[in-house]
């Protein structure tokens, strides 16, 4: 056992079961705040992703009227 665990071990020792029980509960729900958070946070990234995509398809459609505009040297409506 490494010296970390073996601390935390010591300093639960003696603690009683309601103790523990608070403990875990705690631990639980810093657990499923960080879930949460982390949903959050995948939820935003892919919303990001698509509207960059959604941007990068509009730039290269103009990018491509423009293109077709200059060649016929007209204006594309």
């Amino acid at each position: 056992m490494n010296n970390r665990v073996a601390h935390h071990l010591n300093e639960l020792e003696g603690a009683s079961p309601s103790d523990l029980i608070e403990l875990i509960g705690e631990k639980d729900q810093a657990l499923q705040a960080i879930t949460e958070v982390n949903w959050q946070l995948t939820f935003e990234r892919d919303q990001m992703q698509r509207e960059a995509a959604y941007y990068k398809a509009r730039c290269i459609e103009y990018q491509m009227s423009e293109k077709r505009r200059l060649q016929v040297g007209g204006e594309v409506k």
